[in-house]
C-alpha cells in the first residue's frame, strides 16, 4: 500500500476509534467536521478576553485541528500544491508554539519542527529560531550538534567549522539512538559534500523513522510515519548546501518517503508553501498570527551553566508584531479544492 492511501486509511481509523470512545469524530473526515472543531474550540476557550499575550498563546496552542486534517485533504487528491501549503501552515504553528512553550531547553529542541518548514521551501524560519547571534550550543543533544552543523552550513561560518564537526564526531562516539546517530551523520555529510554518505543516511533514517515510538523526545504516531515530513525536510536542506551537489543525492525508497512529492517539488522549481487555510472572521486574529513577522529566539540564563528558550519575550515580541498589523477584515478563504 502506498504512503497516501496508508495515510487515509490510518486516519479513518483513528476517527472511528475516536467516535467509538468519544462519541465525535476527531480528526475531522470533512470540512464540516473540521470547521465545527474550530469553532467549539473557539467558543470554549478563545471567545473569552484575555490580555493580548495569553489571546496569542491560546490561539496558537488550540486552534491546531489542521496539522492531521490538512494532509487528509492533500492526500486524497493527491494534490502536492496542497500538500506543500499545509506543511507551511502545520509547521509555522508548531514552530510559534515551540517558541511559547517552556520546556527548560534551548532553542535547539526546534530543530525537527524547522525541518518540516524545510520540506516546504520555509528556509526563513532558520534566521529566526537559529539565528547567527546566537552562541553554537554544547552540543549535549543530536539536536545541539545538529543545530551547531547547520549554522555552519546556512551562515558559512568557516571558522566553527572544526569545532562544530568535533563536536558531532565526539558525539557520535557515544551510546545514541540510530536516529540521532543518521541525524548527525547526516549533517556532516553535507559539510563534507559527500553525496554518496547523505543518501546512505537519508535511506536509514527513513528506516530508524519506522521504529520512533510514540512518546519520548522524537516521536512518530501511525500517521506521522506514512509522512515523514522530516526527512524530505532533511533532504530538501541539501539545497543550501548547493544545487549540484543536491541533484546528485539519491532520494530513499522507502516507506514514509514520497517520492512523488520530490518530483513535484523538482517541477514546480521548490516552491515555498503559503497558508493552506484562513480562519473565518470570529477567528481572524490566528490569521493576523500567519501574517505577522516571526520574532527571533532569544535566549535567557537558566542556572549559571544552562541557557534556555526566553518564551516570554518570543510571545510578547509575536503579540506585538499582530498590533502591527493593519485591522483589515479577516474573512474566511481556504484552498478547499471543491
Amino acid at each position: 500500500m502506498d504512503n497516501a492511501r496508508k495515510y487515509l486509511k490510518c486516519y479513518m481509523e483513528k476517527a472511528e476509534k475516536h467516535f467509538k470512545d468519544w462519541g465525535s469524530y476527531y480528526p475531522p473526515r470533512a470540512w464540516e467536521e473540521f470547521e465545527e472543531w474550530n469553532t467549539k474550540t473557539f467558543l470554549k476557550h478563545l471567545r473569552a478576553n484575555k490580555s493580548d499575550v495569553i489571546k496569542t498563546k491560546s490561539y496558537v496552542g488550540l486552534l491546531d485541528s489542521t496539522k492531521e486534517f490538512g494532509f487528509y485533504m492533500a492526500f486524497q487528491k493527491p494534490d502536492y500544491e496542497m500538500l506543500n501549503n499545509v506543511l507551511y501552515q502545520t509547521s509555522r504553528q508548531k514552530l510559534l508554539d515551540g517558541g511559547m512553550t517552556a520546556s527548560g531547553a534551548d532553542h535547539c529542541r526546534l530543530l525537527m519542527d524547522a525541518t518540516s518548514a524545510f520540506a516546504c521551501n520555509d528556509f526563513e524560519i532558520i534566521d529566526c529560531f537559529f539565528p547567527k547571534e546566537l552562541p553554537h550550543s554544547k552540543g549535549v543533544f543530536y539536536t545541539e550538534v545538529s543545530v551547531n552543523l547547520l549554522k555552519v552550513l546556512y551562515y558559512k561560518e568557516n571558522d566553527l567549522r572544526e569545532e562544530a564537526i568535533r563536536k558531532a564526531n565526539e558525539f557520535l562516539g557515544k551510546k545514541i539512538s540510530l536516529w540521532e546517530k543518521y541525524v548527525v551523520s547526516y549533517f556532516l555529510s553535507l559539510i563534507d559534500r559527500n553525496s554518496e554518505e547523505a543518501s546512505a543516511c537519508l535511506l536509514e533514517l527513513c528506516k530508524a523513522y519506522q521504529k520512533l515510538g510514540e512518546t519520548g523526545p522524537m516521536m512518530a504516531s501511525k500517521l506521522k510515519k506514512c509522512f515523514a515530513s522530516e526527512i524530505h525536510g532533511l533532504y530538501r536542506f541539501a539545497r543550501i548546501v548547493g544545487e549540484d551537489f543536491f541533484n546528485k543525492i539519491t532520494r530513499p525508497d522507502y516507506t514514509g518517503f514520497l517520492d512523488e512529492f520530490e518530483t513535484w517539488q523538482k517541477e514546480h522549481n521548490y516552491p515555498k508553501g503559503k497558508l493552506f487555510y484562513r480562519y473565518p472572521a470570529e477567528m481572524g486574529y490566528m490569521n493576523k498570527i500567519f501574517e505577522a513577522s516571526l520574532p527571533m529566539v532569544a535566549l535567557k540564563e537558566y542556572d549559571e551553566i544552562k541557557k534556555i528558550v526566553d518564551v516570554e519575550k518570543f510571545a510578547a515580541d509575536l503579540t506585538a508584531n499582530v498590533a502591527r498589523l493593519s485591522d483589515a477584515p479577516c474573512g474566511r478563504t481556504a484552498d478547499q479544492g471543491g
